[in-house]
């Protein structure tokens, strides 16, 4: 064996190292150096160059213009939301009469292109990506992103004019509104009723053109004969409990935009509302009594005429020939009844208030929940309050009638033999 040469060795691993450098391939600068094409929205007549509002299915043109980097171009492909355009008959390129996606550059366009795309936007209402991607005959690409957002015109009302109306209606009563509609950009699709915010779905209460004909589903579909115009009768069943209601139906067109209308609906008989000033039965002659009906002072005893009006009486003063002191305390004349109304007591909620009974029906319910006076008059003829004071609650019933009152002020005099001492009521019946 000859003696191992280091120096042959060192020169030997020099010269495979020149030979190796000598072989490779310039890529001009390697990986992620590559120019890719350069390409520019320009603006013009006509030309959008930054996302945009249109209406349903209209068309937008954007004018690319573009030149290659360090390979020649070679396609223009148009994606929707990120995916290409396969219905040709959306695209059109200002370069070309052929329909294609991609688009194949030949010839000039290869090098540098000025084209205008003309693009048939989405046929729904929301905001899509459009994308125009513009590679080279290495597969280097340069892309350039637009959002066009789709609006559209909703349904018209053509009746009711008003946007909102109010009806009254008896418990469990109907009552109608006609519709004339015509379609927006889109037909229309369906019709849905909600109450109060909520969608309706007891569809029998609901009735289409007749009472004979109820809604099918909520939103209830229009036939394809009407989708165009809609002439026809809604008939409402209302609630079966007193109440204020607000009816909401919209109309939806096939993209989902809708107009609407409410109806403000009161449910049961409103009740009628007065202020009534009761005096001292021992005061000024003919004012110890009080009609409900008119608020009018009136006297208690037989031979005043007045005195059959009246529905309740002030019980005076203790004795008018020794005791002038007054007796704030009530009781009913001419057949009429009356209970107290108290708060937590007898089934009354502990939040009930004067001020919330809107409906007759509301009033009468009351009365099985109200409680009786237990206290005698003087001369035992008759039930009578205790004593009266600010903010109490009574109920009346004069023949099947109801009141209910309140009391909002007392009045109570000192000097003596005046006898002008009074309530103020409020009422409703």
């Amino acid at each position: 064996m000859k003696p191992f040469s280091f120096f042959k060795f060192v020169f030997a691993i020099a010269m495979t190292s020149i030979v190796l450098a000598s072989c490779g391939t310039d890529d001009t600068g390697g990986t992620g150096s590559v120019v890719a094409p350069k390409v520019d929205l320009v603006a013009g007549t006509g030309i959008i160059t930054s996302d945009a509002t249109i209406a349903i299915g209209e068309t937008f043109t954007v004018n690319l213009v573009g030149t290659k980097g360090d390979n020649a171009m070679k396609s223009i492909t148009v994606n929707e939301a990120g995916t290409k355009i396969s219905d040709l008959a959306r695209l059109s390129f200002s370069h070309t009469t052929g329909s294609a996606n991609p688009i194949v550059l030949t010839s000039g366009n290869t090098s540098a292109f000025d084209i205008k795309v003309t693009v048939k936007a989405h046929t729904d209402i929301s905001a899509k990506a459009y994308s125009f991607i513009i590679a080279d005959d290495k597969g280097n690409t340069t892309t350039k992103t637009l959002t066009i957002t789709t609006q559209g015109t909703p349904p018209v009302f053509v009746e009711p004019t008003e946007s909102s109306s109010k009806v009254s209606v008896a418990t469990s009563g109907l009552f109608v509104q006609r519709y004339k509609v015509t379609k927006g950009t889109g037909n229309l699709a369906s019709i849905e009723v909600s109450k109060d915010g909520v969608k309706i779905t007891d569809l029998t209460t609901l009735y289409i053109d007749n009472l004979q004909t109820n809604f099918s589903a909520n939103p209830q579909p229009i036939e394809a004969a009407n989708q165009g115009a809609y002439d026809k009768q809604i008939f409402f069943r209302a609630p079966a409990t007193v109440g204020i209601y607000v009816y909401t139906t919209k109309f939806i067109d096939v993209n989902g935009l809708s107009t609407t209308h409410t109806i403000t609906v009161t449910v049961g008989t409103s009740v009628n509302s007065l202020a009534g000033i009761l005096l001292n039965q021992s005061g000024p002659a003919g004012q110890g009594g009080l009609d409900l009906d008119t608020g009018a002072s009136t006297g208690t005893v037989a031979s005043n005429p007045s005195s059959a009006d009246a529905e309740i009486r002030d019980e005076g003063v203790v004795n008018v020939l020794n005791d002038g002191t007054w007796r704030p305390q009530i009781s009913g004349m001419n057949g009429s009844v009356i209970k107290y109304i108290k708060k937590g007591k007898n089934g009354i909620s502990e939040n009930f208030d004067f001020a919330n009974i809107k409906f007759k029906e509301e009033i009468a319910a009351l009365w099985t929940n109200g409680e009786a006076f237990t206290l005698k008059s003087l001369d035992g003829l008759r039930d009578v309050s205790a004593k009266v004071e600010v903010n109490d609650i009574f109920i009346v019933n004069k023949g099947g009638k109801y009141y209910l009152l309140t009391v909002k002020s007392i009045k109570v005099t000192t000097a003596v033999g005046d006898n002008s001492d009074s309530y103020t009521f409020d009422v409703k019946f």
